[in-house]
Parts: structure tokens; sequence; C-alpha cells
């Protein structure tokens, strides 16, 4: 395994809030992506499941490839109808030609894309689909961008000495699709999920720099971030607001006869 996809099994330590607070796939992103005549689709580093209960519910045959075993204890769980297996994007234990679409949901980012590409133009059909999916919080919806610095901050200092309250960088290279696939397609729309405040909370839980705290410093971020949630939007209890989700899809298609 590279060491990128080693770092990534550190989502493993929180799989039930992992999969509690995540945010799921909105119908329009499956619509989109998925081929008309989808029998086999994978959802690879499936991690809790989001899209694989999705898939579930409109593919025949679905595969879920996740590297971390706690992930895939929770998932075998909670999406029994999903055949699952341990694997990562460099090595997936499919037979060639297997899948009519494999999907890839809020983890390019831990991939070697060298290694990945070719591993899954090997596991698709030839006209199979490839498709990666993000859902991130809606930082241009003001008071979203002001919780994510608030929170920044608080895991900076948290973090102790060195440490800084700089933006996450979303700017991963998009799959290198070469000759194996057709050139990669883009749709982004936003969307929105009620949540309490302390959905919100275990949501930001789930973030990296949250996950490389340690437990005590967690909690102690999360009962700053509870009273944050109060103070500043008057959020408690039960009472609900509409999260903003921005989502961007891409897609492309494995090209006939090129081999990996």
């Amino acid at each position: 395994m590279t060491e990128i996809g080693t770092r990534g099994l550190s989502f493993g330590e929180i799989a039930d809030r992992y999969d509690r607070f995540r945010p799921g796939v909105p119908t329009a992103a499956l619509d989109w992506l998925l081929p008309d005549d989808c029998e086999t689709a994978v959802d690879l580093a499936a991690g809790a499941g989001a899209l694989t209960r999705c898939l579930v519910d409109r593919v025949r045959y679905v595969v879920a490839v996740e590297p971390d075993p706690r992930m895939r204890e929770l998932l075998a769980r909670n999406c029994p109808q999903a055949r699952l297996l341990p694997g990562t994007a460099e090595e997936m234990p499919l037979p060639d030609g297997r899948a009519d679409a494999l999907l890839i949901s809020m983890a390019w980012h831990w991939m070697d894309p060298q290694r990945a590409m070719p591993e899954i133009a090997r596991v698709l059909r030839e006209g199979g689909t490839f498709g990666v999916l993000w859902n991130h919080r809606d930082l241009s919806v003001p008071w979203v961008a002001d919780l994510d610095r608030f929170t920044r901050a608080l895991r900076a200092r948290a973090s102790g000495p060195g440490a800084t309250a700089a933006a996450p960088s979303r700017d991963v290279p998009d799959p290198p699709t070469g000759s194996l696939f057709s050139p990669l397609v883009e749709r982004r729309f936003t969307w929105s999920m009620p949540v309490t405040a302390g959905e919100i909370v275990g949501l930001l839980g789930t973030d990296a720099s949250a996950i490389a705290l340690s437990v005590e410093a967690r909690h102690a971020v999360d009962e700053r971030v509870t009273g944050y949630l109060h103070d500043e939007l008057g959020l408690s209890g039960d009472r609900t607001i509409e999260l903003p989700v921005a989502c961007r899809l891409l897609r492309a298609v494995r090209n006939p006869g090129v081999v990996p």
C-alpha cells in the first residue's frame, strides 16, 4: 500500500462517527454518473458505505472495495446486499472487465494516480464508466465559511506549537485519463441537508485535521464548536439548519481497444 493509502486508514479509527455524520450521495449525482445499462458497479474506497448503500438500490450487483478492516466491518453490518472485498485503487481483487461502472466518493486524493488509473481501467469493461464524486461544505456561504475558519483555528491551537489554521487544500489533480479513457466531463451543483448542532459537530469531527488530534483534544474542540453554534447561530438541541453542500462530479468512459 502507498504511504498516502496508509494515512487514509486513519479514518477507520472513527468509523462509527464517519458513518453517522458524513453526507450521503444525492440522487442527481448517481443519475449523472451511472450508465443506463449498469448491471455491476464498484464502489472503490467505499469507507463506511454512504455510496454503497445508494448503489444497491439502483444496481443489481454492487462490489465495495475498502482497505480498512474497521470500515469493512461496519459496511458489512450496514449493507449486506453488497459484495465486500479488501483492496486498494492500486490493487483490486477483481477480474478484468468486471464492472460497468466504477465510482470513487471523497477518496481520490488518497490514491496514486499513476498506478490507480491502469488498475481501474483493467476492472472496467470497454465502454464502462469511471466516476469521481466530491461533497464538501459549501464555503461560498458566509456562515459556513465563518464556522470553518473558527474550527480550523481551534484545531491548530489544539495541535500545539507550529500548527497553522490554513484552509484545507482542495487542489488535488484530476484523474489522468490518458489513452485509457475519454476526456473527463465535469458537473457541479449544490444541495443541502438538514442538520442539528450535534450533527454539525459530528460532521466537522470527520475532517482529516480533526482525526489527527488526540481524543482529548477532539472532545475539547467539539465542546467549543457546540458553544459557537449556540451563540452565533442559535442552534442547539433538535433545532435544524440547512447545511449547503457543494457537489463536484467527474465522469469518463473506458476506451475500447486500449490495454492497461
